[in-house]
């Protein structure tokens, strides 16, 4: 049985109210052009498992791979809802009895969550398991840029990376939300990193310097390979953050430590190294190449993370010790003009939707 009442496609249970023909505002797409637009007509979701929340949504974050999926790149995985987003922040309306019997959340908290989909709406399902209360003193629109990049940032840098007291690390894309999250966190649960961080312009550059890189490189007037073996002395980089993928195949191998571990979060600038690919750099720096994707990781490993990410992390924004930086707000009713606005590639940091404020 689920918590509260199970209920068909046109109705839902919010709070302890059964409404009936109730719809809500999504967002849909044409994955033909890209383009996104507002319906009002989408019914609300119901519990379907005993571990999930009705979440009414507040803000939700704007992601990279929201425009992939609105383009057809990048379906929801299985079972997940085929309305974008994939964080949001909110308030809890309806809990299955997994839900309220093994985690320690109620109606009515206010939390930000990871989803698999459906953020791009007023209200979306989430498991109890990828789910964090809000401290206090945090707003709906702050909370809605923390699930992807602060979770991103964590699982590569320490699952995946392994970054270590003393070591350094390269974060490329430094200006955007999940590379801003990644050299707070180095700089404030690791002791004596070295943090390098590019970007494509002055203003990025400065806000990567105000959050705690030591060395910034502008990758469009420097090389940042030159720039960390001259930095290093030589030695290079221990970790590496990288979003573009076979473009810098080459200056990665050339500016990677001895020993050094290589996250792939992202293809950007394209799948296919057009170069040779020499393997005995691999085998002599006795570099580790790690990809590493959240979407479609199983909910166990989520849950593992959301955890750390409570314990760890939360307490460090709720004093201000890490900064949530938000570059921009939009109506979820101009969530196309919030695409248009990452495809520039001008945000520093994340871009959020207002949904139910």
């Amino acid at each position: 049985m689920l918590g509260g009442a199970s209920c068909p496609a046109t109705t839902a249970v919010v709070g302890s109210v059964l409404l009936t023909n109730i719809v809500m505002e999504s967002i849909t797409y044409d994955a033909s052009n890209s383009s996104v637009w507002l319906v009002k007509d989408t019914p609300i979701p119901c519990l379907q498992k005993d571990n999930q929340v009705l979440i009414k949504v507040a803000a939700a974050g704007v992601n990279r791979l929201d425009l992939l999926q609105a383009g057809g790149r990048y379906p929801p995985p299985p079972g997940e809802s085929d309305i974008l987003g994939v964080e949001v922040a909110g308030e809890i309306v309806q809990m299955g009895v997994a839900a309220s019997k093994e985690g320690n959340l109620k109606k009515g908290d206010r939390v930000f969550a990871l989803i698999g989909g459906g953020g791009y709406a007023s209200y979306c399902l989430a498991p109890y398991q990828s789910v964090i209360k809000m401290p206090p003193n945090m707003e709906y629109i702050q909370a809605a840029s923390v699930a992807e990049a602060f979770l991103t940032a964590y699982s590569a840098l320490f699952w995946s990376g392994r970054l270590k007291d003393g070591e350094s690390l390269l974060v490329h894309a430094g200006a955007s939300s999940v590379g801003l999250a990644a050299i707070q966190l180095a700089k404030n649960l690791v002791r004596d990193v070295k943090v390098f961080a590019t970007a494509s312009k002055e203003e990025k550059l400065s806000m990567c310097s105000q959050v705690g890189a030591d060395v910034t490189i502008n990758y469009k007037t420097q090389n940042f390979s030159e720039e960390v073996l001259k930095t290093t002395g030589g030695k290079g980089v221990d970790v590496i953050l990288d979003f573009v993928g076979a473009p810098y195949w080459t200056s990665h191998m050339q500016c990677m430590a001895t020993d050094g571990r290589l996250v792939l979060l992202g293809l950007l600038g394209g799948s296919v190294i057009q170069e040779p690919m020499d393997l005995s750099v691999l085998l002599r720096k006795r570099v580790s190449l790690i990809p590493s994707t959240l979407r479609s990781r199983a909910l166990e490993y989520k849950h593992q993370l959301t955890q750390e990410i409570a314990d760890k992390v939360v307490p460090l924004l709720s004093n201000g010790q890490v900064k949530l930086i938000v570059d921009s707000v939009f109506p979820l009713a101009e969530a196309e003009k919030a695409h248009q606005h990452m495809k520039t590639n001008q945000n520093i940091g994340k871009i959020v939707l207002s949904v139910g404020q």
